[in-house]
């Protein structure tokens, strides 16, 4: 009865240690390596910007914070300098420069030999992505009195 007791003692212990250590875990600043795809649905445009590598908050689970304003930036430079609307912006990042220009010729290869229309290349001299500042979000409990007003 008492190594039953202790036993679990050790193992709610190590689960609240997991837990803890779990919920600690930051985000950090590191290299990615990110190209960015465009394409139109309702034309036969595709837009590929080169592999760049920016300063990306990186989540804990390997993704890179605030993905969708990367393929904002690319959207708003094609409205404003190419004059491209109705385009849908995908960005694609790796820790490894290596796996990024992989998949950056694999993109290029689908589009270049599979597809009918017109395929654009962004140098970095064109555009280039720009590092985003990433807050985390918080859950903001509003009292009764916040409410009322």
């Amino acid at each position: 009865m008492m190594r039953r007791r202790i036993l679990g003692c050790v193992v709610l212990a190590l689960v609240a240690i997991m837990t803890l250590n779990g919920a600690s875990t930051k985000v950090k600043r590191q290299t990615m390596y990110v190209f960015g795809l465009a394409a139109s649905l309702t034309d036969s445009v595709v837009v590929l910007t080169d592999v760049q590598p920016i300063e990306g908050f990186v989540m804990p689970n390997g993704f890179l914070a605030d993905r969708s304003l990367y393929s904002l930036q690319l959207n708003n430079y094609l409205l404003a300098n190419q004059q491209l609307n109705n385009m849908t912006c995908a960005v694609y990042f790796n820790k490894n420069r290596g796996k990024a220009e992989k998949k950056y010729q694999k993109m290029m290869r689908r589009y270049r030999d599979d597809h009918a229309g017109v395929l654009m290349f962004l140098g970095t001299d064109d555009f280039q992505f720009k590092a985003e500042e990433w807050e985390e979000e918080t859950q903001e409990v509003k009292s009764d009195e916040t409410k009322k007003q």
